[in-house]
């Protein structure tokens, strides 16, 4: 049967407010993420009442949430019971739901759904599915800047279809312990003979599985190398059927000095109550470091190779949240095989995520928290000297992303035309950042005037929306190394409307992204598309850069009418008067060449909208330079 939970003490029952169903039947994780629901919810409406269902280990984390009422929890292994499910079902379609939210999204949540008669059953737009809801949302694949994550990005969108006008919605998940709880997980701690002068550190040491968590070898190496530079209490996070597993981690250790492996939750909230006094959490990636974020305690997390950060690293910022995924040093291998050719390898791809890498990645978390600590030569990589520039103009969404990225270099020069958002507050506060006002007049003046400022010999010159995969970053230090071309291009994958756009005209797209300012330039005479004329030796990077260009087919617009003025005026310098050929030929003919001629067709929709709007941009191109034509007789005619 089900278990029924009151979370808060006032009594709904029979009081004709509205109720809802948060259906999120298993993974502690995935059941914490989905509580900030709740806390929307609860926004729309104070009144409402919200219950949640998720299986019974996941219950700890929702105890005393102030925004969920009722928790309702089951045994796992019955719900697979066809017979059950029904039961199940039966039993929730009697507490009459005005509203059943689905995140869970699987057979099991569909059945109870769609069971439920709800008026309003809100989930995602999947096909075959979408007609068991009365609402459905379009999963989003981009992380949004404020959660860094499309896991709660999701979640939250559910609620959007019960919003009459845009709000700003609940994003962090919490967890509640009382004051008591809090009491115990330090007696806890007391008891074991913790010293207290020290800080505490909790390492998850495994996954759920062996074959889910980073190689052991690996693991016992970091454990020694933070007993040996760092002064931390160390506990470990496990479950105590991995005893055998953790019996062999401890008898890899030259000593077990600052290790207190007796402590350990017995069960869910226990670990809570630990976990609450440690001042930050190292190890793989799953419900423990969700549960540390939620009690604002920060985290570095070892990725298993099928799942990413851009999923699950909410609100990772290089700092108080940080990650190491393989793909880090191997993102090729990420962008061509499948999920599931991932699972199916995991031990192979996770010797890839190195010692040395992820130790490298652990120092900098560490002392970026609690402060630098003396360790050997060799250690700490030097590396070199780079300049990274970057022009903006109303660049509030991305420029704290790139920010992050450009960790790689001893200078940033942004060069701004004047924007209007907050680019330049959020810009300013980055210690490394020069930051100039410019007035714009074209591109390759601008992008010129920035290298102009540099200091070092080697820049990049990144767009604000162009991601910068670590894997790629490493590759350009290790080229500067080497010495061996003055240039670099970078191929880039293409994103329209939060879809990767594999073909229409963008399967090639590459541009110079890395090069010694003394032998390059950006070529004057154009004004848009600006390229860097070269006069060294010029190579290609292997790893690609992912370029987040516009979000809306109105955003696409508005660029591509600002590309089309400035073509004009570049073809007004040269003397071309267009004629009908320029109006009407060339415009079908960029319509054919995007969808037919760079398979366009293949990319649905979204190609179709790419297609047509260059098209119609290369007859507005016209259309200005036309204009400028006239307007120039009627000055001479004056």
């Amino acid at each position: 049967m089900l278990e029924y939970q009151n979370n808060t003490k006032s009594d709904f029952k029979n009081s004709g407010k509205p109720k809802a169903l948060i259906l999120q039947n298993k993974y502690i994780g995935d059941v914490l993420t989905s509580s900030v629901i709740a806390e929307n919810l609860k926004q729309i409406n104070p009144e409402m009442e919200v219950h949640f269902f998720c299986y019974k280990p996941a219950v700890s984390v929702l105890e005393n949430n102030p925004y969920i009422d009722q928790i309702i929890s089951f045994d796992e292994k019955n719900l697979k019971k066809l017979s059950v499910l029904n039961q199940y079902a039966n039993q929730i379609k009697q507490e009459n739901y005005d509203i059943v939210l689905d995140p869970y999204a699987k057979l099991q949540s569909r059945f109870i759904t769609l069971k439920s008669r709800a008026k309003r059953r809100i989930s995602y737009d999947k096909p075959f599915f979408k007609h068991i809801y009365t609402d459905v949302v379009e999963k989003v694949n981009i992380p949004s800047p404020e959660t860094s994550c499309t896991a709660i990005d999701n979640r939250v969108s559910l609620v959007t279809p019960l919003l009459d006008k845009p709000k700003n919605m609940a994003l962090h998940p919490k967890i509640y312990l009382t004051e008591e709880e809090i009491r115990e997980g330090k007696e806890i701690l007391e008891n074991a003979n913790l010293d207290f002068s020290r800080k505490t550190l909790m390492i998850g040491i495994l996954g759920s599985g062996e074959d889910k968590s980073w190689p052991i070898e690996y693991m016992i190496q970091l454990i020694s190398h933070i007993q040996k530079y760092y002064n931390f209490n160390l506990l470990f996070n496990y479950i105590p059927s991995q005893q055998p597993t953790v019996d062999k981690i401890l008898a890899g250790l030259k000593t077990t000095e600052k290790i207190y492996p007796e402590v350990m939750g017995k069960n869910v909230r226990e670990f809570l109550k630990i976990l609450t006094h440690c001042d930050a959490l190292v190890g793989n990636e799953g419900g423990a470091v969700n549960m540390a974020k939620a009690l604002d305690v920060p985290t570095f997390s070892i990725y298993s190779p099928h799942k990413f950060p851009a999923d699950w690293g909410c609100f990772e910022d290089g700092h108080k949240h940080l990650s190491v995924h393989f793909q880090d040093l191997d993102k090729r291998t990420v962008d061509k095989v499948t999920v599931k050719e991932l699972i199916k390898n995991t031990q192979k791809y996770y010797k890839k995520l190195n010692y040395s890498y992820v130790r490298a990645e652990t120092d900098k978390f560490l002392q970026d928290n609690f402060g630098k600590v003396d360790l050997p030569n060799g250690f700490e990589e030097e590396l070199p000297k780079i300049s990274a520039l970057l022009i903006t103009y109303n660049e509030e969404r991305n420029i704290q992303k790139f920010l992050d990225e450009a960790w790689y270099a001893d200078e940033i020069i942004i060069v701004d035309s004047e924007s209007t958002d907050r680019t330049a507050e959020i810009a300013k506060k980055h210690p490394k950042v020069t930051f100039i006002t410019r007035k714009f007049d074209n591109f390759t003046s601008q992008k010129n005037f920035a290298i102009d400022q540099a200091q070092n010999e080697w820049v990049t010159f990144f767009d604000a929306d162009e991601r910068i995969p670590k894997s790629l970053i490493f590759e350009m230090i290790d080229e500067i190394k080497k010495d061996e071309a003055d240039a670099f291009f970078v191929y880039r994958r293409f994103y329209f409307m939060e879809k990767y756009i594999k073909r229409s005209g963008w399967q090639n797209d590459k541009a110079i992204r890395l090069f010694r300012k003394s032998k390059n330039r950006y070529g004057e005479g154009r004004l848009v598309h600006e390229l860097i004329d070269s006069k060294g030796k010029v190579k290609f990077l292997n790893n690609r850069l992912d370029h987040y260009s516009y979000y809306s087919v109105e955003e696409y617009d508005r660029k591509l009418t600002q590309y089309s003025i400035l073509r004009a005026k570049e073809l007004h310098a040269k003397g071309l008067k267009p004629n009908v050929f320029h109006f009407w030929v060339k415009p079908w003919f960029r319509f054919v060449h995007h969808y037919i001629l760079r398979l366009g067709v293949l990319d649905g929709g979204e190609g179709y909208i790419i297609s047509k709007l260059h098209a119609h941009h290369v007859f507005k191109r016209y259309l200005f330079l036309s204009k400028m034509w006239e307007n120039e007789k009627v000055k001479k005619s004056k």
